[in-house]
């Protein structure tokens, strides 16, 4: 027979993220209940009482949850498993592209104190030596690395902080006793087809070779210089391709490296651009196919476009030619990401800016390479957009225009170039706010010019609204209000009346009045509406008709006009 010993236990929390701590043991049940009230009552967020049996005879203890009263822990979120398994457990997993890149990035203050590539440190002795000495480097690494770690995947962080440090040493000491027993061959652009055919059947000849181009560029601190180098190296690899491939994607290697470096397109170009020129260099190196039908086919692309010489212009060859496809990509996923930022592509330039963004967004959906990545690149040009709407940027804007009009023609400009429903709708009000402004109706009744050149001014305007696919009741609003100021201009002037009376013959009056009719020469509005009804009304005039019907060539020209005016069947 089982003998039962049974006591009661108290827990409590002081907060709920609190862990439960046991705060007394009573073999009576009513004490424990009345101390657990006090506790609740006393400011604790919680209390738990257990029913603890004893069996004498299995020696284990059994709980059961008698009372349970307060604010419930909030629920944890349970950790998840890394989607991808990102752990480096040998030297070798140090030279993949995912593991330079976090090099980069961690490493990055030295790398650029000591002018070099994670490519280079990974392949050249001296910097493995000089990286083990400074050891603070380093241990900041291992924590950098192991700390997120840890906390992703529950483990101890002094065991992850030990596997990361030894798996440091074992490819510092791997590099430098390579160094010593110089292993890695000499290269040079005359000798580099005899190295790479020497080491082509080597297990290790992405090792070597690597080593052998980084010992080459220890010569060189400055990215252009670098640049150039390995240019000769990949020029001669492209021109001798069969079975050399692979030499000449790790020549690829540490240019994209060194073409990730901020400083490196001031370098090579010799001065520092501003955000708009420079994204116009690497679109041209990255896209240069694209750029150039684009170029052909619009003057304003091609007057934008530099001219590519030099270390550019050879690997924008490079990549027209099908090579160099991850140095494509870099440069696409770095404009991406300057695309983004919120510094100004022209800071002094406004209008130029909005002419850099349109040349961008022409060429970068151009190079787009699928239906996902052109809609990437659309919704990037959406939140650039924002920014080009705000009060700072339309002040900007429109800062020296001079005159009203010219302020209208920037804000249509603006217009023209926006990406996203919600860009355009603010920029059309900007526009209908200068355009309803009393001083823009004022300036165009007003003005020095002749009527004939005001509303021709207006009807192109309207024109351009039109294009710009505003959202139908801003572009409707906007065109009423221009057509409204024209017809003011011409009360002013009696034009219609002017005309109809006027010396010139029947089809000069019939040609100018279908051409306000069609808004080609005046805005749609009150004053097309009039002239129509000139028009129609000439139309029934026999020698008009009889005009129109002796002279076809004149009747051919006019047809789009009254098709436009709607006084012809299409």
């Amino acid at each position: 027979m089982s003998h039962h010993k049974v006591h009661f236990e108290l827990f409590s929390r002081r907060t709920p993220q609190a862990a439960w701590a046991l705060e007394m043991a009573s073999e009576t049940r009513a004490t424990i209940m009345q101390n657990a009230e006090e506790m609740l009552k006393s400011g604790r967020a919680a209390v738990r009482v257990t029913k603890e049996v004893f069996d004498q005879d299995s020696g284990e203890f059994s709980s059961v949850t008698v009372f349970e009263k307060g604010i419930s822990a909030p629920v944890k979120a349970a950790k998840l498993a890394p989607t991808t398994d990102s752990v480096c457990t040998s030297p070798h997993d140090l030279y993949t592209p995912i593991a330079r890149e976090k090099i980069a990035r961690l490493l990055e203050d030295w790398l650029h104190k000591q002018g070099v590539t994670p490519f280079e440190l990974l392949h050249r002795p001296d910097l493995a030596e000089r990286l083990e000495a400074s050891g603070s480097e380093l241990l900041h690494v291992v924590q950098k690395l192991a700390v997120p770690e840890a906390q992703e995947s529950g483990h101890n962080l002094h065991e992850l902080m030990r596997r990361w440090s030894a798996l440091f040493d074992r490819a510092c000491t791997r590099l430098i006793q390579d160094g010593r027993k110089k292993i890695f061959p000499t290269i040079t652009p005359t000798t580099c087809l005899a190295t790479v055919d020497s080491l082509k059947d080597h297990a290790d000849r992405a090792y070597l070779f690597g080593g052998a181009l980084s010992a080459a560029l220890a010569e060189h601190r400055k990215p252009a210089a670098k640049l150039e180098l390995l240019l000769a190296h990949a020029g001669i690899l492209a021109a001798n391709l069969p079975g050399r491939e692979w030499a000449l994607q790790m020549v690829e290697m540490p240019v994209v490296e060194i073409f990730s470096a901020r400083n490196t397109l001031n370098d090579v170009l010799g001065r520092e651009p501003d955000p708009g020129g420079a994204m116009i260099v690497l679109i041209h190196v990255a896209a240069g196919r694209e750029v150039e039908l684009i170029s052909k086919a619009d003057p304003r692309v091609a007057r934008l476009m530099p001219p590519l010489e030099g270390v550019l212009g050879g690997y924008h060859d490079l990549i027209r030619a099908g090579h160099f496809q991850n140095l494509r990509y870099s440069l696409s996923k770095r404009l991406m990401h300057d695309l983004k930022s919120p510094r100004r592509l022209k800071p002094n330039d406004a209008e130029a800016e909005i002419e850099t963004l349109r040349v961008l967004a022409l060429c970068m959906t151009a190079a787009g390479r699928d239906e996902t990545q052109r809609e990437d690149i659309t919704n990037a040009f959406a939140e650039r957009s924002k920014k080009l709407v705000s009060a700072d940027f339309v002040t900007s804007l429109l800062e020296g225009a001079g005159d009203p009009a010219l302020e209208v023609e920037r804000l249509i400009w603006l217009c023209e170039n926006m990406v996203g429903v919600s860009n355009k709708r603010q920029a059309a009000r900007w526009l209908q706010q200068t355009i309803s402004a009393a001083k823009f109706e004022r300036h165009m009744r007003e003005s020095c010019q002749s009527a004939a050149q005001r509303l021709l001014t207006l009807a192109q305007m309207q024109g351009r609204i039109v294009a710009s696919s505003l959202i139908d009741q801003d572009g409707h609003d906007i065109s009423q209000k221009l057509g409204q100021i024209g017809a003011l201009i011409a009360t002013d002037v009696k034009l219609l009346a002017h005309i109809l009376r006027g010396g010139a013959s029947p089809m000069q009056k019939f040609s100018m009045l279908l051409s306000f009719a069609s808004g080609q020469s005046a805005p749609m509005g009150p004053l097309s509406e009039q002239a129509k009804g000139e028009v129609m009304r000439m139309m029934r005039d026999p020698d008009i008709r009889a005009g129109l019907s002796m002279q076809p060539q004149i009747l051919a020209s006019l047809k789009p006009m009254m098709q436009a005016a709607g006084v012809l069947a299409a």
